[in-house]
């Protein structure tokens, strides 16, 4: 079961999921929950404050959340741990995926 804080700062949508590990247990439940609320946005930005690793499910997870928000939509990361940060860049995901320290640079980042 996913728990999650959603928060909206203008039209983006700010997600906190307060799970340890976004894996193969969560990330179909994320998917829906998320997808969902992303559906058609321009901006959905994630925060990993609480999430300490992520596997290929996870990463899945996002790639399926950023294809149900509107075309040519962002999904941005926020408080990225080193483990996950790694992975984004061996997987080259942090190209799809930027990153950033703090949620006000995130809403505020150009395309």
């Amino acid at each position: 079961m996913l728990h999650a804080r959603f928060d909206e700062r203008g039209e983006a949508l700010l997600v906190t999921p307060f799970a340890r590990r976004l894996d193969a247990k969560l990330a179909t439940h994320f998917t829906a929950v998320v997808g969902e609320r992303a559906r058609g946005r321009r901006l959905v930005v994630v925060s990993l404050a609480h999430v300490v690793a992520i596997d290929a499910s996870g990463l899945a997870s996002l790639v399926a959340i950023l294809k149900r928000m509107a075309p040519g939509g962002t999904l941005r990361l926020l408080h990225v741990p080193p483990a996950v940060r790694t992975l984004l860049e061996a997987t080259f995901l942090d190209e799809l995926f930027p990153a950033f320290d703090d949620v006000d640079t995130a809403l505020r980042a150009s395309r």
